[in-house]
């Protein structure tokens, strides 16, 4: 059984980062998101560009899916979603709200939390493609420089939502933490 399922194309740069990882791994074509053939992961990672439609398909399935991604992390798995690359977007296929307002930039990382979630990026200055607004049952775990969110994670089930607007791939570290943290379960 794979760890972890990216939703979206193969691509070498993800492969090699989830080599590293020493994570058991699967990329998942968004229109088969939802197919009762697919096996059970612990993490699902939503990369950037999720949103718009000059980078991915995606959107559409997580929409059609918005139940399945709920009972996923009822179950306990771990839903990793990065920067939709939109000017706004309200994360209305996931089951706590949540907001993304576009703003690409460098800016350093204020620490919020010491959640363990935090090791997702390592350094302390990233690229950003904008910020999130968090609503009830979101805790915020990394500020921007001018004290937005740009990580958060929220608490549904047994699951959990970490969402970023980082515009840099997680680390090897995070992607281990989300892996041994979540539970098996069907998306």
């Amino acid at each position: 059984m794979p760890d972890i399922a990216i939703i979206g194309e193969k691509t070498f740069l993800f492969e090699k980062l989830l080599e590293e990882a020493g994570r058991e791994h699967t990329f998942v074509k968004p229109e088969v998101l939802g197919s009762p053939f697919l096996p059970r992961f612990r993490m699902v990672v939503i990369p950037t560009g999720f949103a718009n439609p000059q980078y991915s398909k995606t959107l559409p399935a997580l929409k059609a899916c918005k139940s399945k991604i709920a009972e996923f992390l009822k179950r306990g798995g771990i839903v990793t979603v990065f920067g939709p690359l939109v000017p706004e977007h309200e994360y209305d296929w996931l089951p706590l709200p949540l907001k993304y307002v576009g703003d690409y930039g460098s800016t350093d990382l204020v620490p919020a939390s010491d959640h363990p979630c935090s090791c997702l990026f390592g350094a302390k200055t990233a690229e950003c493609d904008g910020y999130l607004v968090p609503g009830e049952g979101f805790e915020t775990i990394l500020k921007d420089a001018i004290g937005r969110a740009v990580l958060a994670v929220g608490r549904y089930g047994r699951g959990k939502i970490v969402a970023t607007t980082i515009h840099e791939f997680p680390s090897a570290e995070y992607l281990c933490w989300g892996a041994g943290e979540g539970e098996p379960a069907k998306i």
